[in-house]
This record gives structure tokens, C-alpha cells and sequence, in this order.
């Protein structure tokens, strides 16, 4: 399936198609910002995350949690793992930008380790959030065997959390449960100002549990199944989820994870009611094989953060192996173009490794059919081509070669 720069943006107001005319330069100039966030975002090549010397993997079933813990103004992780039953605390010595991370400690609760036995892949699921409404970040943790969530308060303060003892949530007088392989997501789920609670379970089904109490004190409904297309969503076992407008549309969409892939489902209805598609697989450059469905090993959850805050919204991934995985997430998009003499025309565009490119041209945006460049190669985050075709060839369009 080949991916289009042109296609995208031809559905917005403006296109990402380029025309060399002065006018559309100017426009271009003004407004290349605004537009790309009107798109889904692309992946790079993964790369596993490192501790020191080594990759990061303090255990296995890795599940990992991006959060600044300690208020210095940096990215931390928490990573929940196997066969322990423990989350671990990886401490950001690098940037905000450019993580650096060389030990861990385990993640402690009431002055002892925080621990969720179970048997198999149950790895304990950290999500950090301000649970109470309190301003400070506290902890929710899903747990393996039977499918609990857990509130760990924090009774301290944003840049030395203390946790205390975890207190196991309700849906009325009963336990709040998913069956096994709990994966917790806080987010107002149906617009009315109150958390709500989205949850991951080892059949692979997403629950949605309303809060029906206040902010600062948090109650349940019974669990809802999640519909996307028609039906039940399910993303395949051990499901995870998180929520983000992902083609940048004004909506929030659904995007998950489980043992068999990343999958977006799209938002057709409002923030407050939402519509969801079904799954499409999520895909990445891997060296011969082009852009194929992200998959790093089984068991995989994930999280989504800007790592590098370059704007664009980022992918990591833990697996069976007890590792983490980085996909760096970038816009599909020209960023420059220059007429040169002789009617030469330099266009330049985001890009990825793995990849080649089509460019289509055109005297105008309803008829860019006439492919100028077949499968050129990657330049890596940037790739660049010139073209002498002169006054027929006003408009430009990109595609994927695949």
C-alpha cells in the first residue's frame, strides 16, 4: 500500500502538494506548522532504549510508563516487570529531550517495594496520573492474575513522591476488574469534565468505566466494552491503550497495543461521544522489507510521549524479552523548496531509513499524474531530490515506494 504525502493533505484546506509559484511559496513559508499536524504521524525505525552500556531491561514482560517523577523537569520511566511482579524507577541523568538513563530502583509504596505476583506475562502496569485532583502525580498500577487496578496516593510532594499502601478500586462495593492483565488508562473518556477510567485486558477487549463520583474522590459504573466498527473492540491478548488524536483532526482517537501489534482507531464522532473505526495496524520501516506492521516480540504494551520534543508524538514499546523499544514518530511532509536557474526545482521532505520515494508533478493540483522520480532512496530523517522540468511541473506530490 503506498503512502501520500498529497493524500493527506488534499483533504485539509491546504495541500501538501508544492507549487513553486511565488504566491504558494509565501503560503508554504506561513503555514507548514499548522498543516502537518493535520496528519497521522509516521514512525522511524525502532531502536531499543539503554541503561548504560547495556539495553534497559530490568526483568521481562516489560510495561513501561514515561513520567518527570521527580519534578526536575525531565523524563523518567517506569517500567513494570516480570518474574518479580515489581515496577522499576529509571532516574533521567540525560535531557529532557534526550533521555539518559544508567540504573533503577524499584518503585516503592508504605516503605517497602510495590508487588503484584502473578503467574506467566502479568507483569505489574504502571500509569501515572493526579488520580485525586490534588495537583500531585500519583500512581495507578494493573495487576496480572486478576485483572485489579490500584491507587497508590501520593503524600508528598511533585518532586519527592511518596506513595502510600495501594488501595485496590471499586465498582460499587465490589472490585473493580478486567479479569487478568489489567492495563489502566485515566482520561475523560465522554467530555463531562471527569476522569473516567479505560482499561486493557488479557482477553484483549478495552473497558470503559464512567466516573460517576467527583473529581477529587473518583467512582465507578459497571465496565462497558469499548465499540470500534460495529463491534466489541479487541485488539488481541493483552491489550493496552492510550488516548491521542493521532491524525490531528480536533478529535482524540483510541491507540493501542497487544501481542499481535499497534493499532489506531480513529474518532468518526466528537470528543464527548465518541465513534470509533476499526483497528488499522500501525507500521514502520524495517531494513528490506519497507514499511511493515510494528512488532517487536510478543507481550507488547505500550506508551505514547513527544521523547525527543520535537513536536511529533513518539511509540515505546516493551515486550516478552523485558526490553523497550523507541520509535521516533515524524510528519510525512516537504520542508523546503527552492527554484533554481535553469528551471530547477529542489524539494526537500521528512523521510525515514528503509524507505524510497515516488515524486508526481503536475501543472496544477487536480492533475499531478506524472511520476518525474521512481524509487529514490532515503536520505534518512531528510531527503532531498532536483528536478529540471520546468513550467509544466508546478505542483509535486510524494509517495511511499511500496
Amino acid at each position: 500500500m503506498k503512502c501520500s504525502v498529497t493524500r493527506r493533505w488534499l483533504a485539509r484546506r491546504f495541500p501538501v502538494t508544492l507549487a513553486l509559484a511565488p504566491l504558494m511559496a509565501l503560503l508554504f513559508a506561513a503555514y507548514p506548522a499548522r498543516v502537518a499536524q493535520a496528519q497521522e504521524a509516521q514512525f522511524r525505525p525502532g531502536q531499543l532504549i539503554y541503561a548504560g552500556a547495556a539495553p534497559l531491561a530490568p526483568g521481562t514482560y516489560a510495561i513501561p510508563c514515561v513520567t518527570g517523577w521527580n519534578g526536575d523537569g525531565r523524563k523518567d520511566l517506569l517500567v513494570g516487570y516480570q518474574t518479580a511482579g515489581r515496577i522499576t524507577l529509571y532516574l533521567n541523568v540525560g535531557t529532557d529531550s534526550s533521555p539518559v538513563f544508567t540504573s533503577y530502583a524499584n518503585l516503592q509504596a508504605g516503605g517497602a517495594d510495590i508487588v503484584h505476583p502473578s503467574g506467566g506475562c502479568g507483569a505489574p502496569a504502571p500509569f501515572v496520573c493526579d488520580y485525586d485532583g490534588d495537583g500531585r502525580r500519583d500512581l495507578l498500577v494493573g495487576e496480572g492474575n486478576y485483572g485489579y487496578v490500584y491507587f497508590y496516593r501520593n503524600t508528598n510532594t511533585e518532586a519527592a513522591p511518596i506513595l502510600a499502601p495501594g488501595v485496590r478500586l471499586l465498582v460499587g462495593s465490589n472490585p473493580l476488574s478486567v479479569s487478568s492483565r489489567a492495563t489502566p488508562c485515566l482520561y475523560d473518556w465522554d467530555g463531562d469534565g471527569l476522569n473516567d477510567l479505560l482499561c486493557g485486558s488479557g482477553g484483549g477487549t478495552v473497558f470503559f468505566f464512567k466516573n460517576i463520583g467527583t473529581i477529587q474522590a473518583p467512582s465507578y459504573a459497571a465496565g462497558a466494552q469499548i465499540q470500534a466498527g460495529g463491534a466489541a473492540l479487541n485488539l488481541g491478548i493483552r491489550s493496552v491503550v492510550r488516548i491521542f488524536d493521532w491524525d490531528g483532526d480536533g478529535v482524540k482517537d483510541l491507540v493501542g497495543g497487544s501481542d499481535t501489534g499497534v493499532y489506531w482507531c480513529k474518532n468518526v464522532g466528537s470528543s464527548s461521544s465518541p465513534v470509533l473505526l476499526g483497528p488499522v495496524a500501525l507500521r514502520a520501516p524495517v531494513s528490506g522489507s519497507g514499511l511493515a506492521p510494528i512488532y517487536t516480540g510478543p507481550r507488547m504494551r505500550l506508551d505514547l510521549v513527544d521523547w525527543n520534543n520535537d513536536g511529533v508524538i513518539d511509540l515505546l514499546l516493551g515486550n516478552a524479552a523485558g526490553t523497550v523499544s523507541y520509535y521516533e514518530g515524524y510528519r510525512f511532509a516537504f520542508t523546503a523548496m527552492t527554484a533554481q536557474p535553469a528551471s530547477q526545482r529542489v524539494l526537500q521532505w521528512n523521510s525515514a531509513p528503509y524507505l524510497s520515494y515516488h515524486v508526481l508533478a503536475g501543472p496544477a493540483v487536480a492533475s499531478i499524474t506524472n511520476r518525474v522520480a521512481s524509487s529514490l532512496p532515503s536520505g534518512g530523517k531528510t531527503t532531498g531530490w532536483t528536478n529540471t522540468g520546468g513550467e509544466a511541473q508546478q505542483f509535486y506530490r510524494l509517495q511511499i515506494a511500496q
